[in-house]
């Protein structure tokens, strides 16, 4: 399956140099990304038929990541590449639901013929697309709508939360830049406002789109908005 689109998440710059340039050379388009934010991203954005997982990753850990991925994404190729060797580490990678588990340092001929195997056994129907920007966080009437025309209502505060940080993706938005979009100073604004604003926000948005996660905390930065959203002054 030359040319598949593969999304490789390993915090280490120079281990995921070398393993992206082995996959490139085998024909693959790689993505490297270094945590569970810019892996979200990426899948919200772009097509991709497999992930090849580290488990020590910074905030978020392989295995949560995998737990979340074999619920919002089940035809996703997943093979997990970790320094972890236990038999214990190995089982609860193939239980979070990792079609393959490899030890670094793992050959790089193994790892591109799991890649291979899995993606002929992935094979879809039909060709993968990317996905359709098509939320929309309309201005006037202060709402924001799903690809499927459902929508909720919003607040002044969580249309300018959201606003800033449809602005700032697919970086996160920072706790200084949310807290001066809602006109409060940076230095005297009280932190828990802020994540206050945020959970509900969040919360509100789960109850209408359960599956989807939607805001996530981007550790020691401030917050990212993982849909794929445009804005409308509608």
């Amino acid at each position: 399956m030359s040319g598949a689109p593969i999304a490789l998440v390993e915090d280490n710059a120079s281990l995921r140099a070398e393993l992206a340039f082995y996959l490139e050379h085998a024909g693959y388009h790689v993505t490297g990304l270094r945590d569970g934010v810019e892996l979200d991203v990426h899948l919200a954005r772009q097509p991709c038929r497999l992930v090849v997982l580290d488990l020590g990753l910074p905030g978020e850990d392989g295995l949560a990541i995998s737990t979340r991925l074999r619920r919002s994404h089940p035809h996703l190729g997943l093979v997990m590449l970790t320094a972890r060797g236990m038999a214990r580490d190995r089982l609860a990678g193939l239980q979070t639901g990792a079609d393959y588990y490899l030890v670094k340092p793992a050959p790089p001929e193994e790892l591109l013929a799991i890649i291979g195997n899995l993606l002929l056994r992935l094979a879809p129907a039909q060709p993968v697309q990317a996905p359709s920007a098509s939320w929309q966080l309309r201005l006037r009437s202060r709402t924001l709508a799903a690809p499927d025309g459902v929508q909720v209502d919003l607040t002044h505060m969580e249309s300018v939360l959201l606003q800033t940080l449809q602005a700032s993706a697919p970086a996160p938005a920072s706790r200084r830049q949310l807290v001066e979009a809602l006109g409060g100073n940076y230095l005297q604004f009280e932190e828990r406002r802020l994540e206050v604003a945020i959970s509900r926000l969040r919360s509100k948005l789960a109850q209408v789109w359960p599956d989807t996660e939607a805001l996530r905390a981007a550790r020691g930065i401030g917050y990212l908005l993982t849909l794929p959203c445009e804005r409308s002054e509608d």
